[in-house]
């Protein structure tokens, strides 16, 4: 925390404002940090220039933090994609009202406001963070059991066949034989 705030006092040394940011993390964003970083290549000491190694580490870091934000806006939305067409139970908070509300409903589509993935739950948005419960899907479940149950019967009426086939044949040889012995 304390290198936090001591980045945080240099900003505001330099007339930046980091406490619209602190609001809603303790953590520095990717936009920060590039702003620090250029307000640092602007007030350098030209007599005591920084090295290029220094910009070239600090950019480095810059592109490490933009690719993990990446990966992780990526990540969350795979997951908030593949709930698509599932019944989810979750929490919705109203910003109008200030209340919350339990939605329990079929996931319609997923968008993305502020970074934060939200479900389109019958209607109503839901954060992917606020879901509490995937739910079993009845209906898939009955009719997944049903396609299984009628895959089975199939099969067992296959094999009676072949069963009624081979006892068949069994019976229509014995005769043969029979007459055959008996000639």
């Amino acid at each position: 925390m304390a290198t936090v705030d001591s980045i945080q006092d240099i900003m505001a040394k330099y007339g930046m404002d980091a406490t619209k940011d602190k609001a809603k993390s303790d953590n520095l964003n990717k936009d920060a940090f590039l702003q620090l970083l250029v307000t640092q290549m602007r007030y350098q000491d030209p007599l005591e220039p920084a090295k290029n190694e220094d910009f070239l580490a600090q950019m480095a870091q810059f592109s490490s933090l933009e690719q993990m934000q990446n990966l992780n806006t990526s990540s969350t939305m795979q997951q908030a994609y593949s709930l698509i067409g599932k019944t989810v139970l979750g929490v919705s908070f109203n910003e109008v009202s200030g209340e919350s509300e339990y939605v329990e409903g079929v996931v319609q589509s997923v968008t993305l406001k502020g970074g934060e993935a939200f479900l389109n739950v019958d209607g109503v948005d839901v954060a992917l963070a606020k879901v509490e419960a995937v739910l079993n899907d009845k209906e898939t479940s009955n009719e997944a059991m049903i396609g299984a149950i009628n895959k089975m019967n199939e099969a067992l009426v296959s094999i009676n066949e072949k069963i009624d086939r081979l006892t068949a044949d069994e019976t229509e040889e014995e005769p043969v034989e029979n007459v055959e012995e008996g000639q």
